[in-house]
């Protein structure tokens, strides 16, 4: 089940984001402490707490069993900002699910795009599910080389 993030829930975001990152996006940090460490800095309560309560950030948690297993966050511009599991979770469609609900979140309120910088992990996940590497005019570097990436939305229909 997804449902809206509350204040209650950022003790157990922080948890589980945090898992996340140190055990499934190991070919990410390659266990350097420091490179984890400023990935990790602002995972906190506080900042997970500040997150959810901002009118511009759209926060969600997928729930199995009465346990947390996912988290979501979608920024009002369209920028996914967190797509993370639980590693007990993980190749269990959470990841899936939650980016389905947040294109269904972005079409209903009329964003033509969604955008994301995806770590290596999470790469061929996106390009599978019809994301595309993002390429700035004039931009010098193949955009195949970035892990900056982008989908059209159709957006919902007005009623």
């Amino acid at each position: 089940m997804i449902r809206d993030a509350t204040a209650a829930d950022a003790q157990e975001i922080c948890r589980l984001l945090r898992r996340s990152i140190a055990e499934l996006c190991l070919p990410d940090h390659h266990g350097h402490t420091a490179t984890l460490e400023g990935w990790l800095s602002n995972k906190t309560p506080a900042n997970v707490g500040a997150w959810i309560a901002s009118p511009d950030m759209h926060v969600w948690v997928f729930m199995r069993g009465g346990a947390m297993a996912g988290v979501g966050m979608l920024s009002g511009a369209g920028e996914i900002m967190l797509n993370y599991v639980a590693p007990e979770a993980r190749f269990s469609g959470i990841s899936t699910a939650l980016l389905a609900h947040m294109e269904t979140y972005a079409a209903a309120h009329r964003l033509s795009s969604l955008r994301l910088t995806s770590t290596w992990t999470a790469r061929d996940f996106y390009l599978a599910r019809g994301y595309e590497p993002e390429k700035d005019e004039g931009d010098i570097f193949d955009a195949d080389d970035g892990c900056e990436l982008v989908k059209q939305i159709a957006p919902a229909p007005k009623l």
